[in-house]
C-alpha cells in the first residue's frame, strides 16, 4: 500500500446481500481507492458483484450533496446544517398545526435498508411526526410477501426460506436471484450454491417469462404468462392432493385451514389453467409430482410474484405448497431464522390481541388498507391532490426517488408541484428532490460504521457483522442520527438528548419484552447500564444483538454475544446454518399455528377464478420488468462505472413478436398505455416469452432541475410513467409492476 492508505473490511451497500469487501482508502486524500471481495468473509466468500466497486465513485461523486439546499425561486442556496434542521422541523410542525397530524406524509426509500443509521433513525422522526401517512417503496414489490405472512404465521417477518444450501429441488418462480443474490434469501455468491444443488444430486427449475440468468444455470426452465403464477401453484396443489402425497412433515398438528384450501385447489385442474398459464397440463403435472416426491425441495418466488395482480395470493399459495409437501420447519426443505434480533424492533406489527397488522386503518381518498403501518403507495398522489379534511400538505422523502420507482410519474409531479412543504434527506438532488423546499444530506457510506440491522430475518445462515467507519464525516457535517434527533426534536418542542433517550428506552424495553427469553428477566436498569452512554446506531445495534437469539440478553447469558463480541470478527462471524423446530414458537397468529386458509386470501381467490377468461387472452402484449447486475432500481445510474456500456434500459421482445411488429434490434419502440408512452431502444432476443416484453424500471433521468450529471448522459425510459396507479393487486393494494398490457409499434 501507498503511503496514506489503508485497508478496511466492510460489507457492499447496494443490496440486501451485503458481500463482504475490501476497501482500500486513502485517508490523506479522503479517497476510495479500490474495492475487492473480502475472501475471509465466512459468508459471501470473497464474491462482488460489480455494484461493489462502483464505490470508488459514490463517495467522490462530484453530484453527491456536502451541505442542505433550500429552495429560492426555481434554484437552491445553500445554508447550514444548524438552520436546515430548525426549518425542517419548525415548518413541519406548523403544517401538522395548521392542517392536522395526518397532513405531512413519509416515504422511505430502498437505500434505508442499506443505510444502518437511516433504518434504525428513521422510525424517530416517523414516530415524532406521529402520522399514519407512511410509504415505502415496499408497498410495491414486497407488502403481498409481507401480507401472506401475517395472516398465515401471524407476521410480516415471520417468512420461511428456503434451506438454499442444503436442498436438493429447488423451483424458482417470478425472481432472478443470480442477478439479486437472492432477495429476501440472502446468499451472497448464490450462483455456485444453485450448482451445487445439481452436483448433489438435486434440481433447479426457474419458472418464468423471461429466461432469465438463473434460468440459464436451471436443470428445466418453464416459461408463464405473467400474472398467472397463482393458477399454476393451485394447479400443483391439486395434482399433489389428488395423489395422496400430502404431508404436513414437521408441523402436522399446528396447522388449520389444509381441507379448505385443499378445496379450493380442487377447482383448478391443470386442464383448467394450462390455457392462462401457457404451460401444459402434463408439464404441470410433472413439475407438482416431482416437487412433492423431493427429498427436501423449496418454491421460492420474490419480485415478480409480488408485483402483480395477484402477489398476495400468489405469495401464499408458495407457502402452502412448501407446507403440504411436508417442506415447512424442515432441514432441506425451507426454514424460519427466528431473526438475529428481536421481533417487533424493526417492524413492531405482528399479531397482537387477534388484530392482524392489515387494514388498520385506509388510506383517506381510495380506501386503501395500511399493511404493517405503511399506505400503499397507489394512494400517494390522490391524498396530496384531493381536497378535503386530512389532505396531505407537508411531505418527507428520505432516500428514495417516488418519481421514478411508482406509477404515474406524470400525476405525481402535479402532486408534488401542490404541496406546501417538501423536506429530502438524500444525497442527491434527483427527479425527485428537485421539488423539495429543504435537501439535508448525511454522511456518505464510507463515513458511519457499517452492519446489518434487517437482513438477520432474510439471510439463510445465522452471520452477524459490524466495520467502523472508513472516514470521520467532513467538517460540520453532523451524523445520520444527529439529523433525524434534531428534526425529531424540534416538532416535539424538546432537544435532542432526550429524543434519543427516549428511543434508547424504548428500544431496549421492546428487546426485553421479545427478545430472548433470559432477557425478560433482566430489569430495565441492568439493560442500560449495559448498554452505555454513547447515542447513536451502534448503540442501538447493540441492544438488537443484546436482545437476539444469540444476544447476552445483557448479561444474562455472560456467553452471548454483544457488539464488543462481534466487533472481535471484522471479517464477519457465521454461527452456522438455521435450525428446524422454530414453530410453533415464533408464531404469532392468535392461536398459534399456521393459517393454510387466511380469509382475506380466500376470499382473493374468487378474483382470480373470474379472470380466468381474461388472462387467456393472447391479443395484448404485456411488459415486465427486467433487473440487471450492474442496477438497482433508481438510485445507482449517476456512477459511471455502472452505467457505461451498452445500454441497459431496452425493450426486449421476442423473435416473432418483433417480426409482427416490424421491430429490429438497434430500432426504437413507442411503448404506450391508456395514460403514458415511451420510445425505447429495442432488444430482440428470444429469451422473451412469445406475446411479453421486458423494459427495466428506475430510468428516466432526463427530468428538468435534477443534478445527476452521469445519469442525465444514460436517462433511459421510465417504465413505470406508463402504469395507472389505480391498478392494483387488491388484497395488499401493492401496484401492477409486471403483466402490464401494453401497444407496441416501431417508432
Amino acid at each position: 500500500m501507498t503511503s496514506g492508505t489503508q485497508l478496511h473490511f466492510r460489507s457492499c451497500p447496494f443490496c440486501e446481500a451485503a458481500c463482504g469487501t475490501r476497501v482500500t482508502a486513502n485517508h490523506v486524500l479522503r479517497t476510495i481507492e479500490d474495492v475487492r471481495g473480502d475472501h475471509e468473509d465466512p459468508f459471501s466468500k470473497g464474491f462482488v458483484c460489480p455494484k461493489a466497486y462502483a464505490l470508488t465513485q459514490l463517495h467522490s461523486d462530484p453530484d453527491r450533496l456536502r451541505k442542505p439546499l433550500r429552495r429560492k425561486g426555481r434554484d437552491f442556496e445553500e445554508i447550514s446544517f444548524e438552520e436546515a434542521i430548525a426549518e425542517a422541523g419548525d415548518r413541519l410542525r406548523a403544517i401538522q398545526q395548521k392542517h392536522g397530524q395526518h397532513s405531512v406524509a413519509y416515504y422511505f426509500g430502498n437505500p434505508t435498508g442499506h443505510k444502518p443509521p437511516l433504518l434504525l433513525y428513521g422510525p424517530v422522526l416517523m414516530k415524532a411526526l406521529g402520522s399514519m401517512q407512511v410509504y415505502s417503496p415496499g408497498t410495491l414489490d414486497q407488502i403481498p410477501k409481507f401480507y401472506s405472512a401475517v395472516y398465515m404465521f401471524g407476521g410480516p417477518l415471520i417468512q420461511p426460506l428456503a434451506d438454499l444450501d442444503r436442498v436438493r429441488h429447488l423451483i424458482v418462480i417470478g425472481n432472478n436471484p443470480v442477478v439479486s443474490q437472492g432477495s429476501m434469501m440472502v446468499a451472497p455468491g448464490i450462483r455456485r450454491r444453485l450448482e451445487a444443488i445439481r452436483a448433489r444430486g438435486g434440481k433447479l427449475v426457474v419458472i418464468d417469462p423471461r429466461r432469465t440468468e438463473t434460468a440459464a444455470i436451471s436443470d428445466e426452465y418453464v416459461a408463464i404468462r405473467p400474472g398467472t403464477d397463482a393458477l399454476l401453484l393451485l394447479a400443483m396443489a391439486h395434482v399433489i392432493e389428488r395423489e395422496g402425497l400430502v404431508d404436513l412433515g414437521n408441523v402436522e398438528g399446528i396447522t388449520r385451514g389444509l381441507d379448505d384450501v385443499l378445496a379450493i385447489a380442487s377447482r383448478f385442474p391443470p386442464e383448467r389453467v394450462a390455457a392462462a398459464t401457457g404451460i401444459a397440463a402434463n408439464t404441470i403435472e410433472h413439475l407438482a409430482l416431482e416437487f412433492a416426491r423431493a427429498d427436501g425441495a423449496a418454491i421460492y418466488g420474490r419480485t415478480g410474484t409480488c408485483t402483480q395482480a395477484f402477489g398476495s395470493v400468489t405469495s401464499w399459495l408458495i407457502d402452502v405448497l412448501n407446507t403440504i409437501s411436508g417442506n415447512l420447519d424442515k432441514v432441506g426443505g425451507n426454514l424460519f431464522t427466528g431473526g438475529g434480533i428481536p421481533l417487533g424492533v424493526l417492524f413492531e406489527d405482528n399479531c397482537v390481541d387477534g388484530v392482524f397488522p392489515s387494514g388498520r386503518w385506509h388510506s383517506r381518498v381510495d380506501g386503501l388498507p395500511e399493511t404493517v403501518s405503511m399506505l400503499p403507495t397507489a394512494g400517494l398522489a390522490n391524498e396530496m391532490l384531493v381536497p378535503g379534511e386530512g389532505q396531505v400538505r407537508g411531505f418527507v422523502t428520505q432516500a428514495g426517488n417516488v418519481m421514478l420507482s411508482n406509477p404515474n410519474a406524470a400525476k405525481l409531479e402535479r402532486a408534488f408541484e401542490s404541496l406546501e412543504f417538501m423536506l429530502s434527506l438524500d444525497i442527491y438532488v434527483n427527479e425527485t428532490t428537485r421539488h423539495a423546499d429543504i435537501i439535508i444530506p448525511g454522511p456518505s457510506y464510507a463515513e458511519h460504521s457499517d452492519f446489518a440491522a434487517v437482513t438477520p430475518y432474510e439471510t439463510i445462515r445465522k452471520f452477524v457483522k459490524w466495520a467502523p467507519p472508513v472516514f470521520a464525516p467532513e467538517p460540520g457535517m453532523p451524523h445520520d442520527f444527529e439529523i433525524f434527533n434534531g428534526i425529531a426534536a424540534r416538532l416535539k418542542e424538546t432537544t435532542p438528548e432526550e429524543i434519543e433517550e427516549a428511543y434508547v428506552r424504548e428500544t431496549i424495553q421492546v428487546a426485553l419484552d421479545n427478545g430472548r427469553p433470559e432477557a425478560r428477566e433482566v430489569p430495565y436498569e441492568q439493560a442500560r447500564a449495559a448498554v452505555g452512554d454513547e447515542p447513536g446506531p451502534d448503540r442501538i445495534f447493540d441492544i438488537l444483538i443484546r436482545g437476539g437469539p444469540m444476544g447476552d440478553a445483557f448479561g444474562a447469558v455472560p456467553d452471548g454475544l454483544t457488539l464488543e463480541k462481534v466487533k472481535q470478527h471484522p471479517h464477519g462471524l457465521d454461527l452456522g446454518p438455521l435450525d428446524e423446530g422454530m414453530l410453533p414458537g415464533i408464531l404469532r397468529t392468535p392461536d398459534r399455528k399456521v393459517d393454510l386458509a387466511p380469509g382475506p386470501l380466500v376470499e382473493d381467490v374468487a378474483r382470480l377464478e373470474a379472470s380466468l377468461a381474461s388472462l387467456e387472452n393472447r391479443d395484448t402484449m404485456l411488459m415486465i420488468g427486467r433487473r440487471t447486475m450492474r442496477s438497482k432500481n433508481a438510485w445507482m445510474h449517476n456512477i459511471h462505472l455502472l452505467v457505461k456500456g451498452k445500454d441497459r434500459c431496452t425493450l426486449r421482445v421476442h423473435p416473432d413478436d418483433a417480426e409482427r411488429l416490424g421491430l429490429a434490434t438497434g430500432g426504437s419502440a413507442r411503448v404506450a398505455t391508456d395514460i403514458a408512452e415511451v420510445v425505447a431502444p429495442v432488444e430482440v432476443d428470444d429469451e422473451m416469452m412469445p406475446g411479453v416484453v421486458s423494459l427495466p424500471h428506475g430510468w428516466g433521468h432526463d427530468m428538468d432541475g435534477a443534478r445527476q450529471q452521469v445519469a442525465r448522459e444514460h436517462p433511459g425510459v421510465n417504465a413505470n410513467s406508463l402504469i395507472d396507479e389505480s391498478m392494483i393487486d387488491v388484497p395488499s393494494a401493492s401496484n401492477i409492476l409486471n403483466g402490464v398490457p401494453v401497444r407496441i409499434e416501431a417508432a
